[in-house]
């Protein structure tokens, strides 16, 4: 994919804006943190994963590793298709004639043999879309589908009132999930910075602090509810926190960073449980979090504010009622309900998903 990856659909309806240059995307940062939702943080974040989940700087060729794209969607088109739109949004402050903005991430999968497109979207409005942007929203996600060949697209946190209006659209895998957020000066207050530490864990001989390592990914694979590909998991590695057994290295319980700053895949060992584990790695990985993303934001965008404004996030399966405790006790707040997705296109269900609109009409 490149900047003229969706051209054909930009031509087709004047509407698709590529945000391109590093001005631009510290424009769309800075509009993002002024939205405030958590939508807009994730989306954020997601402008900053590679830099954070592959510990390079952002100007060193990430290529190798996963290849993000921002996309935006004006609500009344721009004026021409060649140059570069985005640059006169950003310029002229302009940002309340688009509808959506939509963050593409592609990696290369073993696992499939293929390379997989991962599609995260923020709405540009404190609430939920209007009938129209939906409907606008719907029009981009085909027209992915067309520049795909028709393969998967896979969703990743996006709010389930948007998947579900999405016709044609068949879900072969599915995880309903609960978002929590708290604000980074309320995690601040909240905790002792020593109250859980690596030294809380060192005093058991028989179990250590680290990160994630390449040689664990079989195991996490098996173990988390979500499939997540092998790809995928060496990406968090650097951005995870992880107790292992001394004897044999064994990883007992963990917890990764996905490529939008959210916090999740957290699971203990059968044999591990209600010995707090989760409780240190959860506050490790959090401090971790806030730590690297005030150095990119440091680095990249020389704003204190965003950092200061910064929302801790996590994610869960909706029926994962321990996990939703323990993050209730850390201050976490639930927000909304979101999916992970792996979704294809069905022309017949399109079609008749049509057919039920129109006699609505």
């Amino acid at each position: 994919m490149n900047q003229d990856s969706l051209k054909f659909s930009a031509l087709e309806t004047a509407h698709v804006v590529p945000v391109l240059g590093c001005k631009n995307h510290i424009a769309v940062a800075r509009h993002l943190h002024s939205l405030g939702t958590t939508h807009a943080y994730r989306a954020l974040g997601g402008m900053l994963s590679s830099c954070l989940l592959v510990n390079v700087d952002c100007n060193q060729n990430t290529s190798s590793y996963a290849h993000n794209e921002v996309w935006m969607h004006s609500r009344s088109g721009m004026e021409t298709v060649a140059g570069n739109r985005s640059s006169h949004i950003a310029k002229n402050n302009a940002w309340d004639v688009v509808d959506f903005f939509v963050l593409l991430t592609v990696y290369n999968s073993s696992a499939a043999n293929t390379q997989k497109l991962e599609v995260r979207v923020v709405i540009n409005s404190v609430g939920q879309a209007s009938p129209r942007t939906v409907k606008e929203f719907g029009k981009f996600v085909l027209s992915l589908w067309g520049l795909w060949n028709n393969r998967a697209l896979y969703f990743k946190g996006v709010e389930d009132y948007l998947l579900d209006s999405l016709p044609g659209v068949v879900c072969s895998k599915r995880i309903r999930c609960l978002n929590y957020s708290v604000d980074n000066t309320d995690w601040q207050h909240t905790f002792n910075p020593g109250q859980f530490s690596a030294s809380a864990v060192s005093h058991d001989l028989e179990l250590q602090m680290c990160q994630i390592q390449p040689r664990d990914i079989d195991v996490i694979q098996k173990l988390n509810v979500i499939d997540y590909d092998p790809e995928y998991l060496e990406l968090c590695c650097p951005a995870s926190a992880c107790i292992r057994r001394s004897s044999d290295a064994a990883p007992v319980s963990w917890v990764v960073c996905h490529a939008d700053y959210q916090i999740g895949a957290l699971l203990t060992v059968d044999q591990y449980r209600s010995r707090g584990l989760a409780k240190y790695i959860l506050h490790s990985l959090g401090d971790q979090m806030i730590a690297q993303f005030a150095a990119k934001i440091a680095l990249l965008y020389d704003d204190c504010a965003i950092n200061s404004a910064f929302k801790l996030q996590m994610v869960t399966e909706l029926t994962n009622t321990n996990t939703q405790r323990l993050f209730e006790r850390f201050g976490f707040k639930p927000v909304d309900n979101v999916s992970w997705a792996e979704c294809k296109f069905d022309l017949s269900k399109h079609q008749r998903d049509q057919s039920i609109a129109y006699s609505k009409l």
